[in-house]
């Protein structure tokens, strides 16, 4: 009897323990977009030449998307939303 109520209280604390352990809420499609977005930004940095411009610019433009991510999952924490 003793090792069940010391067994079921074990499991109460466990369980307690990872209620209140703070999950990330991100999907995984947005984690999967923000990788895909730093190896697309590793492969242009990688590419060389400037294409007119367009390469530098191609590269601002995924570093403003990553900002974006970040300030979307930023406001999604502080109202709570999970998507």
């Amino acid at each position: 009897m003793r090792i069940f109520v010391r067994l079921l209280l074990s499991l109460m604390l466990i369980s307690t323990a990872l209620c209140l352990t703070p999950q990330r809420d991100v999907p995984a499609r947005v984690d999967s977009a923000r990788e895909a977005l730093k190896n697309a930004r590793h492969q242009l940095d990688e590419a060389g030449g400037e294409w007119g411009g367009h390469r530098v610019s191609a590269i601002k433009h995924i570093d403003e998307a990553l900002r974006e991510l970040d300030e979307s999952e930023k406001w999604a924490r502080e109202h709570h939303d999970e998507h």
